[in-house]
């Protein structure tokens, strides 16, 4: 299993947390998920986003189709562009939905979709 993550923080936190649990089948890589997309060929069973506000936009959801996981599990902050990243995914159908309300009494939440790639 890889992680993907452009800040290098986040990286040190993840090999800190895999380190305390015991957890040693994992690498991270500190890089932008487009890039890790175009030097990695073979398709994984499963991926997980959880891009900024902004969302994946584009070009990174036509290289996530092109790459044709079995599986996506996409969290969002904002409903707008997943919806917008979605629209880009038909090949994909979603299977479950869960909202979390992360920030009580504000207007942000987050949204967990899990997305299965449909027969073809």
């Amino acid at each position: 299993m890889t992680g993907i993550e452009i800040e290098p923080e986040a990286i040190a936190s993840a090999k800190r947390s895999a380190e305390a649990m015991g957890i040693t089948n994992l690498d991270f890589d500190a890089l932008d998920s487009a890039k890790f997309s175009l030097m990695h060929n073979s398709a994984p069973e499963l991926v997980l986003v959880n891009p900024p506000r902004r969302g994946l936009g584009k070009a990174l959801t036509e290289q996530l189709v092109e790459l044709a996981p079995k599986h996506i599990i996409y969290s969002s902050c904002n409903p707008h562009t997943l919806k917008a990243d979605l629209d880009g995914m038909s090949n994909y159908q979603a299977k479950r939905l869960q909202w979390f309300d992360m920030f009580p009494h504000t207007e942000h939440a987050e949204v967990m979709v899990l997305l299965e790639h449909k027969a073809e």
